[in-house]
This record gives structure tokens, sequence and C-alpha cells, in this order.
């Protein structure tokens, strides 16, 4: 075999070549994120937290989340078998799906707050920070990937970087006790870092260089975390939260305190 073949795939016949290595790293990392979301949504139905019986809007959440996680490994699994045409022509499904991601995921925030559904391990202030800008996050690093769209090795990037800021969820879940009561998502904002780090570690194994894009998602990964941390405890958000819950159950928290039950 020729050495500038040695790193091709031959795919099926009329299938474009795939260069090994990028296209591997992106399936096997994206299928691994997706199983944490897997994983983290069905160690709240083992403990009992969640429940089919939840309301209707909680479904519509679930639903479209969990819709966006499989259409999300969809088009990866595209582009990196060779079927590009298909995944650009429904990669403009993403620019309908997105917003609704968002306000749908804003609404089910507020809703939890203005109901006292926030889990314990948080304070309502830090709960609600730290969702606003996983969504914030993850807006930013989507709107850059369609814009690269063109360029590949940014969009994939930027697309998997956004992808992350949604999963620190289904990290929390998967936290123990423990470390939530001590620390709340401090640890998920570090552990989910791992993803564009595994990245920069195969662009250097594979390239000796770090495409630019990772630095661009670990540093909007960085910042959405030390945002959290910090504007979490700050006035401004427990103002923000006061009006968030006004008239209704949550505005009877304390919105800088934990609510941890007793051991």
């Amino acid at each position: 075999m020729e050495p500038a073949m040695a790193a091709v795939t031959r795919g099926p016949p009329g299938r474009k070549p795939l260069t090994a290595g990028d296209e591997r790293f992106f399936l096997i990392a994206s299928a691994i994120m997706v199983m944490v979301v897997a994983a983290g949504f069905l160690t709240l139905l083992l403990r009992g937290i969640s429940t089919f019986a939840a309301p209707w809007p909680v479904h519509v959440h679930a639903v479209l989340f969990m819709g966006w996680v499989g259409f999300f490994m969809m088009q990866v699994w595209f582009a990196t078998t060779g079927r590009v045409r298909l995944h650009k022509r429904l990669g403009w499904i993403a620019a309908v799906y997105m917003p609704a991601l968002l306000i749908v995921g804003a609404l089910i925030l507020f809703r939890m707050m203005r109901n006292a559904a926030v889990p314990p391990f948080w304070t309502y202030s830090y709960f609600m920070v730290m969702n606003l800008m996983s969504l914030l996050a993850f807006a930013a690093l989507a709107i850059a990937a369609i814009a690269w769209r063109r360029q590949t090795q940014w969009h994939r990037r930027l697309m998997f970087c956004a992808m992350t800021a949604l999963v620190i969820t289904p990290v929390n879940r998967l936290m123990p006790d423990a470390v939530l009561a001590q620390y709340m998502s401090f640890g998920s904002s570090v552990a989910i870092l791992l993803f564009p780090l595994s990245g920069m570690a195969a662009d250097w194994l594979r390239d000796r260089r770090i495409h630019p894009a990772w630095f661009w998602g670990l540093g909007a990964l960085i910042l959405t975390g030390l945002a959290t941390e910090l504007v979490g405890r700050l006035p401004l958000a427990g103002s923000l939260v006061t009006l968030v819950t006004a008239g209704s159950p949550g505005a009877q928290i304390d919105p800088f305190v934990q609510h941890l039950p007793p051991r």
C-alpha cells in the first residue's frame, strides 16, 4: 500500500473515501456522549426520581431533547460514513430544532423554579445560571458551527463542543450525591471538558498539531463553568430568581441556600 493511501479507508462504491482517525474519533466520542446522556436518564428512572407519570410539559422537554440527541448522532453517523450529501441536506433541520430546544429548555427551567422543584443539591440562583449558561454556550457554539459549515474541520469540532455544553445535565445525574451536595455542578463542569480535551489529544496523536477550533470550544465551556460558579452566587442572580418565581411556591425558597434532606 502506498504511504499516501495508508490513512484512507475505502467505503462502498460511490461513497467518498474516509480518512481513518478523524472520522473514527468523532463517531466513537459522539457515541460515548450519547451513552452518557442515556445513562443519566436511566439513573433517574432507576432511582425513582423521574417517572413517566410526570406532567406533559416534562414529557415534551424529554422528547425534544432526546430527539436532538438522536438527530445529532444520526448526523455524526452520516458525516463519518461518507453520506455527506444527506448530512448537509438534513443539517438545516438544526436551524429549526435549535430555537425550540432553547425555548423549551428555558421554560422547563423556570417551571421547575416556580414549582419549587429544583433538586436539593443546588441553590436556585446557581441552578438557574448553570442551565441558562449551558443553553447559551450550546447556542453560541452551534451557530458558529453552522456559520463554518463549509470548513469541515471547524464545523465538526464546534458542533461537538456545542453538544458537550448540553451534557452537563446528564453528568450531574451521574455524580454522587455527596459531590453534588458539596460542590454543586463544579465537578460536572470539569468532567465535560474531557470531551474536547480528548479531541485535542486525538489531533495531536494523529497530526502533531491541534486544530484551533478546539481552543474556542474549550474556552467557551470553561467560561460557561466559571460564569456559573461566579454569577450563580451574585445578588443579581438572586434578583432574577425572585423575578422568575414571583407569585409561585418557588418564591418561598431562599435562592442562595441548598435545601438538603436531613442526614
